[in-house]
């Protein structure tokens, strides 16, 4: 029996878009590593001046597998708009894994035009730790915009595995993380244990 493909979603924030930062090099190193992954930057329209009910259409259109097989990697308010949906989306779904880059679910002081983005988020706990077997949060400890504490409230909140990365600012190009090594070393071993799956079948 073949399992289904693998689907890597990556979506970015605030004032991005899939061609910024990381995402183009991670998604060029995953593809290297399996050519069968199915890997999607998703598009949120308008993110200068990103619109809550929007950025949930634009998910739901582009994030249309859901599945045990699905790994989603999300960047800063990306984080939390992939949330919301999952908190609806996984209630009778799993999926393998989300990594939360530089995510908080608390407003931030350093960008108030956000507040009415953030207090639509409805997060549900219960549905986000039984049906995403991994979750990883990574914060860095000089983020001008979302402090260690913030992103340490949210990991408690997804009961996330807690990463640390000194000096990365909020992991933007201009920070340097034009490439992202530790994220794709964390991604890895999901990859190829489905690899070794497909393998066997």
């Amino acid at each position: 029996m073949s399992k289904s493909k693998q689907h890597i979603y990556i979506v970015h924030g605030y004032q991005g878009s899939p061609n910024d930062h990381w995402f183009p090099w991670l998604s060029q190193k995953l593809t290297q590593i399996d050519a069968h992954l199915a890997i999607k930057r998703l598009v949120l329209p308008h993110s200068n001046t990103p619109n809550f009910e929007e950025w949930q259409q634009a998910l739901a259109l582009q994030m249309s597998t859901l599945d045990e097989n699905t790994i989603i990697v999300a960047h800063s308010l990306g984080c939390l708009a992939t949330l919301h949906y999952l908190s609806i989306q996984l209630r009778e779904r799993r999926i393998k894994a989300i990594f939360c880059i530089a995510g908080f679910k608390a407003p931030l002081k350093a960008v108030p035009e956000l507040d009415s983005f953030i207090a639509q988020a409805k997060l549900d706990s219960g549905v986000l730790h039984s049906h995403i077997a991994s979750r990883v949060v990574m914060f860095s400890n000089n983020d001008p915009f979302v402090p260690p504490p913030f992103v340490l409230t949210f990991g408690h909140f997804l009961s996330a595995e807690v990463q640390e990365v000194k000096r990365a600012g909020h992991f933007m190009g201009e920070d340097g993380y034009i490439e992202f090594e530790l994220l794709l070393n964390n991604l890895k071993p999901l990859l190829l244990s489905q690899t070794a799956i497909s393998t066997q079948n």
